[in-house]
């Protein structure tokens, strides 16, 4: 009873897409892993398999129904456990929170629709490193018990408890040898004896299998063998082939007889100490990272306004776009897909879709708001309208564009923006003309405003413009409507601060007061020798703005202008960067004469605006030089030891300074991959220094890849690599031409000073709004005819309203996650039932409402598999004057999913 049991799990970790295609990795799994599984099955009453995950399992049910019905037989026998059950094997430290919940929701739904199966183990071989919420998510998601590979911070014992941010645990197993531990059949005792020095209990994990080779059909015959060997002696383990499940069950049941105490670890599993986490992938072919940022977005915007959209109107709906579109997303998040870790070939797919988004996701997006603004804009007696959408949880006032088109002979000039409800007068600024040939009439005109607009909700504005008149001289000098370009400004005052430009290096200094905030916005081109997996250099810094970095080389100023105008001043600072100049020595004292071979050209353009105390960046880099690691640099007058960044449903605090680490011998030879102190973030950075009352906050859209070192942020921006794996240890060596970053790109970030910390200026908030922005819809009262509404009091009361709010929470550290229908409802869309989703942000315990615009009739707690909760302690108490708010107790960074019923009979 007190011999040791290895538990030897036969599997195969199944790449959709890697160094093969998809088509090949399908084949390879189909025809060459699991038909040889089907057929050890058959012959060996003791093997057994597991598969990964659903995606693979959809595609054979479609292509091999007859080795899927197979299949299904041996999951009933209990012989094939489906271990992890996700869609795709997710990265889970890049995507957003509700991307990995729907990989889990629809590859459970999935299991359990095809199987009759509920998965309790979740599977992680092969993701790279692992988010602080995961645990919760794991948990809330009907999984007991977590097995992976990579990213544990001690490596001490392989069993243990962890506990994410907000409390929750989960018993978990970390593979000390990986998940291919077993795959050498004739050294299975050798690593047994390396396992046990860290099992928690006499029971021994050892996954036996990879998606490199087929499963081995003299498995069972091995162990038989070597158990018959060690009947004689005590020391030798008993050998069996097992499931994840029932090593899981046989650890909690000697966890529990034994009273074995177990240790607890905290926080995200994303350490190189003992397993490799590949930080630097996290800036590999910055193209997808932006692009999937984007397409998340836009896919969770269309989500959230087509549930508002079939509570509004019965006539139109996007469920089936949606379903299509999450199908896409979870593709593009699976762990070797979204880190750019594979072959050049493998990403067209994604290429294409990010490509034609604008005719896909935004177009369906559009089509919805319009939806939305239609409901309204019948009753309002205007000509040209703007309905501007917020889509964010909580009041905003921010900067908007617009795009408005005129008929001929329309509109001569546009003047301003009137509000609706109130007639406020709201001030626009002319970004673009477009003139109709004819008569020189504006055609289109885009626009640029500052406004206050409700939460999750919409505000509605006329436009008012000066009409060509008939027997007058209409003709106008439009340009006198743009901003003038200057060249000789370089102090700005906005909000209190002082921005400062230097315009020969396009540097800028904040401060307020005598206050010194940052100074940054410094581009660095860095020597880059790594692989799609790791950056590397010798030399380090090749050249940056400031002048740091190697003689040969120089940044040579292209074009300085400002463009002030009436609500936001633009600063353009255009510059190309030399290989080599002439002279390279003394430039101290003597003049370049020579500029010769540019690889780079850089223009940056930053925008600060009346009324918001934000700076936003857009630089452009079009790159052709070799080898290298473009980043931005910020200093700030303060050094710290941590630092925060938005994570998963939450916020994390990192450490500042791991790059030093990379020099210390005890840690070179004790760390399997050495600290380099790049982390990725999730749409926010925060450094502040809570004795000086000084902070910054950096924003930016799909660009995760960071350091903070000393007084400096570093914002990685693209790494030029041309090799997967550079010395055949992470992969092959196989040539990756296309991620040597040779080509335009557009980057996106903002800063923005402030007193205090994170909590205090709400950080959390400025990343997702600088992600989802508010979207202007421009209507014409053209329409004549009369569409059909739900008949009841609340939808009319809409009808006639000129601006709403349809959903408000508080307080601030309270966060809209998603709005959804649930999974039954898109099929019937019975039009008064959605799933909600909130999380708390600050670690702390707080009492919310969530105020709704229409009256409610019920609401209750939900797991994120979108299943009833009937262990909550917590009560939601359902109030308000018209019956059409709720209030419930959300604890430190909680995830709390709702299913809340609307009353329009009411």
């Amino acid at each position: 009873m007190d011999k040791p049991i290895v538990h030897i799990v036969p599997h195969s970790h199944y790449d959709a897409i890697w160094i093969f295609s998809k088509e090949e990795n399908f084949d390879i799994n189909c025809n060459f892993i699991i038909r040889k599984a089907i057929e050890i099955l058959k012959v060996e009453k003791d093997f057994k398999f597991i598969i990964e995950q659903t995606y693979l399992l959809e595609n054979i049910e479609i292509s091999y129904p007859e080795l899927f019905s197979e299949i299904k037989r041996f999951v009933q026998e209990g012989r094939i456990e489906i271990a992890g059950g996700e869609y795709l094997m997710s990265d889970v430290m890049l995507p957003s929170g509700e991307v990995l919940i729907r990989e889990i929701l629809e590859g459970k739904n999935y299991v359990k629709e095809k199987f009759g199966k509920d998965i309790v183990v979740s599977w992680g071989a092969d993701e790279f490193g692992y988010n602080a919420q995961w645990p919760q998510i794991l948990k809330e998601s009907g999984y007991k018990y977590f097995a992976f590979r990579r990213g544990v911070t001690e490596p001490l014992i392989s069993e243990f408890y962890w506990k994410g941010i907000d409390g929750t645990s989960i018993l978990s197993h970390w593979m000390p040898l990986g998940y291919r531990a077993g795959l050498d059949l004739s050294l299975l005792h050798e690593t047994f004896e390396q396992l046990r020095r860290q099992a928690s209990t006499r029971h021994v994990l050892m996954p036996s299998g990879s998606g490199s080779t087929p499963p081995q059909p003299e498995l069972c015959d091995t162990i038989n063998n070597y158990n018959e060997s060690a009947k004689s002696t005590t020391d030798n383990p008993f050998m069996r082939v097992s499931t994840p499940s029932e090593f899981f069950m046989a650890l909690e049941h000697e966890i529990q007889e034994k009273k074995v105490v177990m240790s607890t670890k905290r926080g995200e599993m994303y350490s190189g100490k003992a397993s490799f986490v590949f930080p630097d992938s996290t800036s590999t072919r910055s193209w997808i990272k932006q692009g999937f940022k984007e397409y998340e977005t836009y896919l969770l915007l269309l989500e959230r306004w087509n549930t508002i959209l079939t509570l509004v109107s019965k006539d139109h709906d996007f469920n089936d776009e949606l379903k299509k579109y999450w199908k896409q997303a979870l593709f593009f998040a699976m762990h070797d897909s979204l880190p750019g870790t594979g072959i050049d070939a493998v990403y067209d797919e994604m290429r294409s879709a990010f490509d034609k988004l604008e005719n896909t996701l935004k177009k369906s997006l559009t089509e919805c708001l319009t939806e939305i603004a239609r409901s309204t804009f019948e009753l309002i007696n205007k000509e040209h309208m703007l309905l501007v959408f917020n889509s964010v949880s909580w009041e905003v006032k921010e900067w908007v564009e617009a795009t408005v088109d005129f008929e001929i002979d329309e509109a001569l000039e546009v003047m301003e923006l009137r509000a609706v409800d109130s007639n406020e007068i709201i001030d626009v600024e002319i970004l673009d003309l477009e003139l109709h040939e004819k008569d020189r009439g504006i055609k289109r005109v885009q626009l640029g405003f500052v406004v206050k607009l409700p939460s999750l909700g919409y505000s509605i504005y006329e436009i008012i413009y000066r009409k060509k008149e008939k027997g007058k001289n209409n003709v106008m000098d439009h340009s006198q409507l743009l901003a003038y370009p200057r060249s000789y400004e370089t102090r700005f005052n906005f909000d209190d601060f002082t921005l400062e430009i230097d315009a020969e290096t396009g540097i800028f200094t904040l401060m307020k007061s005598d206050k010194l905030y940052f100074i940054g916005n410094e581009i660095r081109i860095e020597e880059e020798l790594g692989d799609l997996y790791y950056h590397k250099d010798v030399t380090g810094i090749i050249k940056s703005e400031s002048g740091e970095g190697i003689p040969f080389g120089v940044f040579k100023k292209e074009k300085y202008t400002v463009l002030n105008g009436k609500i936001r001043t633009k600063i353009v600072f255009q510059n190309k960067y030399y290989a080599i100049r002439w002279p390279y020595r003394l430039n101290e004292k003597l003049p370049t004469i020579i500029y010769q071979h540019s690889f780079l050209s850089v223009r940056k353009e930053i925008s600060i605006y009346k009324g918001l105390s934000r700076i936003d960046c857009t630089t452009y880099v079009e790159n052709n030089h070799p080898h290298v690691r473009i980043r931005v640099k910020f200093d700030v007058p303060f050094k710290g030891y941590t630092y925060w960044t938005g994570t998963q449903f939450g916020a994390i605090q990192r450490p500042t300074n791991l790059f030093y680490l990379n020099k210390d011998p005890d840690v070179m030879k004790k760390w399997k991959e050495l600290p380099s102190g790049t982390f990725p973030s999730l749409e926010w950075i925060d450094f502040s220094n809570k004795e000086q009352n000084i902070g910054i906050t950096l924003t930016h859209v799909g660009i995760p890849s960071h350091e903070i070192r000393d007084n400096s942020i570093y914002l990685t921006l693209l790494r030029g690599v041309e090799t997967l794996s550079a010395d055949g240890t992470k992969g092959p060596c196989i040539a990756t031409p296309d991620a040597a970053e040779k080509r335009p790109y557009t980057f996106r970030y903002s800063l923005s000073p402030h007193n205090g910390d994170w909590r205090d200026f709400s950080s959390y908030k400025e990343g997702i709004g600088f992600n989802m922005k508010p979207i202007a819809i421009h209507l014409v009262n053209k329409i004549k005819e009369q569409k059909k509404f739900p008949s009841n009091k609340a939808i009319m009361t809409l009808k006639k309203s000129s601006g709403i709010s349809f959903i408000s929470i508080s307080p601030k550290n309270v966060i809209l996650s998603t709005l959804k229908l649930p999974q039954q409802e898109i099929n019937k869309n019975n039009g008064n039932t959605i799933i909600l989703r909130v999380y708390e942000t600050e670690g702390k315990t707080v009492d919310t409402n969530i105020s709704f615009y229409f009256p409610l009739k019920s609401a209750k707690f939900l797991n994120l598999l979108e299943n009833e909760k009937t262990d909550v302690k917590e009560k939601i108490v359902v109030g308000g004057v018209n019956n059409n708010s709720i209030n419930f107790i959300i604890h430190p960074f909680k995830i709390i999913t709702l299913l809340v019923v609307f009353d329009f009979d009411g």
